[in-house]
Parts: structure tokens; sequence; C-alpha cells
């Protein structure tokens, strides 16, 4: 697993839910991109189902919920074999 196949699904799984991040926008906070806390939440649970991963959201939201850190942590957790 790549961190730029990792972002591209989750670019895919912002867009399918009617939100335009660019590629550029990585390091951007998506909650101030325009994406809400509660589809927020459901992007990061369909991310779980496809990477087979548990997410910690408390520590996701303990800062801003970017591209960049989001492909990071999940990387990251399926490293470690941390599957849900």
């Amino acid at each position: 697993m790549t961190g730029s196949r990792v972002r591209a699904a989750i670019f895919k799984e912002l867009e399918s839910r009617g939100y335009t991040v660019s590629e550029s926008e990585h390091d951007l906070d998506l909650i101030s991109a325009g994406v809400n806390s509660a589809a927020l939440i459901q992007i990061l649970s369909a991310l779980e189902d496809v990477y087979e991963i548990d997410l910690d959201t408390e520590r996701m939201f303990s800062g801003p919920v970017t591209v960049a850190r989001l492909a990071a942590e999940i990387t990251r957790i399926a490293a470690l074999g941390l599957r849900g």
C-alpha cells in the first residue's frame, strides 16, 4: 500500500460525497474545506471498510483532519496490522 494510492482513495471518497478537494490541497483541513463533521465520520468509516482497519476518531479529530494526515494514519495502521 502506497501513500499515493491511499490519498487517491481518500480523494475518490470525498468526491463520491460531493466534496472537491484538489491534490494541491492535501494539507488543507477538511473541515475548513467545507466537509462537515458528520460527513467526515462517514468518510472515515468508509475508508475503514476499504482498508479493513480501525481508525481512532478521537486521535484523528485531535488535530486538523487533512488528506495527508489521514493517508499517513491509514498507512501507519495498515503497516502495524491493526485490522478491524
